[in-house]
């Protein structure tokens, strides 16, 4: 049984969605406070876009490994979803915080906006590693299939390599 029965497309689309966000902002984060100049729009898309180009990386790979393990099994696609499912049910609470957070900053005053980057999104960015591995764990845990545990580790790899990834390569060295 899954938790999303009408709708088994919504699970995966919903996980490529959160990873492609997560993988923009990780790439946003990773340029943040290496340029000094006032107007850096670009470099701040630029960076974004690096980071989506490394997450996108990451989910070409869990795509492989999902066609390799599940050609021509039906039930393990089921699986699949089952723990994407799972995986949402951590994912979402924590991205819909984060989105409150961001809409908080963008539309709030100075002062109430800094306040909420304090103590809203800075602790958000440092929770991100252990709600990923809860995410994980949730799928793991749950399936004793071999598949399962192999997307989901890889998904998680993917997802928390993008940050330190396009840090090392782009950003090592403020401009």
């Amino acid at each position: 049984m899954t938790l999303f029965p009408a709708e088994p497309v919504t699970v995966p689309a919903l996980l490529v969605g959160l990873a492609v966000a997560d993988g923009a902002f990780a790439g946003f984060r990773a340029g943040t406070g290496r340029n000094a100049r006032i107007r850096k729009r670009r470099y701040n898309l630029l960076a974004a876009g690096r980071g989506l180009a490394v997450s996108a990386a990451g989910l070409a790979v869990t795509a492989v490994v999902i066609l390799l393990g599940s050609a021509g099994h039906a039930h393990r696609r089921a699986d699949l979803v089952e723990a994407g499912a799972r995986m949402l049910m951590v994912l979402m609470p924590y991205a819909v915080a984060v989105v409150i957070s961001l809409a908080g900053y963008r539309l709030l005053p100075i002062r109430p906006s800094t306040l909420l980057i304090l103590v809203g999104l800075g602790p958000f960015t440092l929770a991100r590693p252990a709600v990923v591995a809860a995410a994980t764990a949730a799928a793991v845990l749950a399936s004793p299939d071999w598949l399962v545990r192999a997307v989901a580790l890889t998904a998680a790899t993917g997802t928390l390599i993008v940050e330190p990834w396009v840090h090392r390569r782009w950003y090592r060295e403020p401009l």
